[in-house]
C-alpha cells in the first residue's frame, strides 16, 4: 500500500488546478457565488479526477516534492497557472455581452446607475447586467459548463500533473480576448445604430428649432429608445451572443 504523504501531495496538485479553474470560471467567480459552493465544487471535482485519472503519480516526482519545498511550491504554482488559464479562457464567453452592455449603457446615459451583477464582481450598468444575465443563461442552456469540464479533463492528459512547467499560450489568449471584444461590439451594432439615429434626430431638431431645448428631453428619449430597441432587437442580440459563443469556442479548442 502506498504511503499517505505522496497521495496527499498528488491530491494537492490536482486540487490546485481544479480549484483555481473553478475560482476563475464565469458564473462562479462573482461575489454572488457562495464560497462554500465554490469550495465544495472544487473539492468534489478534485476527488473525481484524483480517482479517475488513468496515469498515476510518478514516484520520482513525488519524491522530489517531499525532498524540496521549492520544487513543491513550483509544482503547485504550475497547476494553479493551468487552472487560471482555463478559467480565463472560459471567462471570454461572457466578454462579448459585457462589452456590448457597457457600450450601450454609455450611449444611453445610464452609466451612473451601476450595480453588482450575478456574473461579475464589479459594478456595471443596467444594460450590462441584462446582457450578462442572458449570456450566463445561454452559457448554461447550451451546456458549455460541460465543455468546461471536458476541457479541464483534457488538460490532465495533455499536461500531466506534476509535469514540466511548459509555456502559457499568451499570444493565443490575447488573440482570443481581442476577438471576444470585437464580437461584443458587433452584438451591440443594431441597437447602437438605433441610438445613433436618435442622436442625429435630436441634433437636427436642435438645429431647426433651438427654442425647443431638445437636450432637456434628450436623456429620457435616448433611454426610452434604448429600452424599446432592446426589446425589439432582442432576437438579433441573442443570436449574436450565441454566434459569439461559437467563435470563442474555436479559440478555446485551439488553446487546449
Amino acid at each position: 500500500m502506498a504511503p499517505l504523504s505522496p497521495l496527499i501531495a498528488w491530491f494537492a496538485l490536482v486540487l490546485a488546478r481544479v480549484g483555481t479553474g473553478v475560482a476563475v470560471m464565469p458564473l462562479f467567480a462573482g461575489r454572488n457565488a457562495p464560497r462554500r459552493v465554490r469550495a465544495g465544487l472544487a473539492l468534489a471535482l478534485a476527488v473525481f479526477w484524483f480517482s479517475a485519472l488513468d496515469r498515476g503519480p510518478d514516484p520520482a516526482m513525488l519524491q522530489r516534492l517531499r525532498d524540496s519545498w521549492l520544487v513543491a511550491g513550483l509544482a503547485v504554482l504550475r497547476e494553479m497557472s493551468l487552472g487560471a488559464v482555463i478559467g480565463f479562457a472560459f471567462n471570454l464567453f461572457l466578454v462579448p455581452a459585457r462589452v456590448a452592455g457597457e457600450f450601450l449603457t454609455q450611449e444611453m446615459g445610464l452609466a451612473l446607475a451601476a450595480t453588482f451583477g450575478p456574473t461579475n464582481d464589479r459594478a456595471a450598468g443596467p444594460i450590462t447586467l441584462i446582457f450578462e444575465t442572458m449570456s450566463g443563461l445561454l452559457f448554461l442552456g447550451l451546456d458549455l459548463h460541460h465543455v468546461f469540464l471536458a476541457t479541464l479533463h483534457a488538460t490532465f492528459r495533455r499536461y500531466p500533473v506534476g509535469g514540466a512547467p511548459g509555456v502559457i499560450p499568451t499570444a493565443q489568449l490575447l488573440d482570443a480576448a481581442t476577438a471576444a471584444q470585437e464580437l461584443g461590439i458587433l452584438a451591440a451594432g443594431p441597437l447602437a445604430v438605433v441610438l445613433f439615429l436618435v442622436i442625429v434626430g435630436l441634433a437636427l431638431m436642435t438645429r431647426t428649432a433651438p427654442q425647443l431645448n431638445v437636450y432637456a428631453i434628450g436623456f429620457g428619449l435616448q433611454a426610452a429608445a434604448g429600452v424599446v430597441g432592446t426589446l425589439v432587437l432582442l432576437p438579433e442580440i441573442l443570436d449574436a451572443l450565441t454566434r459569439s459563443f461559437g467563435r470563442v469556442s474555436e479559440y478555446v479548442l485551439r488553446l487546449f
